[in-house]
């Protein structure tokens, strides 16, 4: 049995891959979403630490375990990781494209920070007007240095606990914007200007998370951008950046069993 840990887009490809292989799988989120057509696999959600991931893997036979959550879910990667080495079981880690094409990169007033501590420090140093954290709710507790005493709006998926948690967070309600995010540059565009943004703060989420959109159009309106990059990954995952390289392991893997 394949348990795909997903919740992203990257999880979603693997399921539709193992469908399409006639292959079983668990597909695991952290919270409860959007249910889509599996024809081979099954739905579970709830948040899961190392001993509840060993637990789990021995009581349904998983002996293969794909790693497709976002890259910012730090903890996810090495309870993962600690719940696969308990098992004996190697872990496969899905990856997303981070790649930027090479005008973006080289136009664009990119700020790399490699934690939010320091993306707080840059921004502090920028001093700019008012910035826009395009990095989702889970961003507040790291950003709150900045938010207690300089003017951000934080961009959020629209939905009633990002809401509830903004407010038990104390964020000023009439700074939150719930909305989906820009899936072009042209409405990144729109967003930055509606607002009156002069710096925008975003992760390194790689082009599913429309990264390249979002520096396009800070580009384009002379915007500095703050970049947090990515957590690193545990190194007992299994990097594949392609369907075909995961099929290949998954082929060795059947293999083996």
């Amino acid at each position: 049995m394949i348990i795909v840990f997903g919740g992203t887009t990257e999880g979603k490809k693997v399921a539709g891959f193992l469908d399409r292989k006639s292959m079983p799988y668990l597909y695991s989120t952290k919270m409860e979403s959007t249910r889509f057509a599996m024809d081979f696999g099954e739905y579970r959600f709830g948040a899961l630490d190392a001993d509840a991931m060993t637990a789990l893997f021995e009581k349904r036979g998983i002996r293969v375990v794909i790693d497709a959550t976002h890259p910012f879910a730090a903890e996810l990667h090495e309870n993962i990781a600690r719940a696969c080495d308990r098992s004996g079981i190697g872990v496969i880690r899905f990856e997303r494209d981070y790649r930027l094409p090479l005008h973006l990169s080289e136009k664009a007033e990119i700020h790399e920070a490699g934690s939010f501590d320091a993306a707080v420090s840059l921004l502090m140093k920028l001093n700019p007007q008012r910035v826009l954290a395009a990095t989702g709710i889970q961003s507040l507790d790291p950003l709150r240095p900045y938010w207690k005493r300089r003017e951000m709006k934080l961009r959020v998926l629209f939905s009633a606990r990002s809401a509830l948690t903004a407010q038990k967070k104390g964020f000023p309600a009439g700074h939150l914007i719930m909305m989906n995010p820009p899936g072009t540059a042209e409405e990144e565009r729109h967003c930055l200007m509606a607002y009156g943004i002069d710096c925008l703060l975003t992760k390194e989420s790689g082009v599913s998370g429309f990264l390249p959109e979002k520096i396009a159009a800070a580009s384009s309106l002379g915007i500095p951008i703050v970049l947090v990059r990515r957590p690193s990954l545990p190194a007992a995952l299994q990097v594949v950046r392609s369907l075909r390289e995961l099929g290949g392991l998954l082929q060795q893997a059947s293999l083996r069993a």
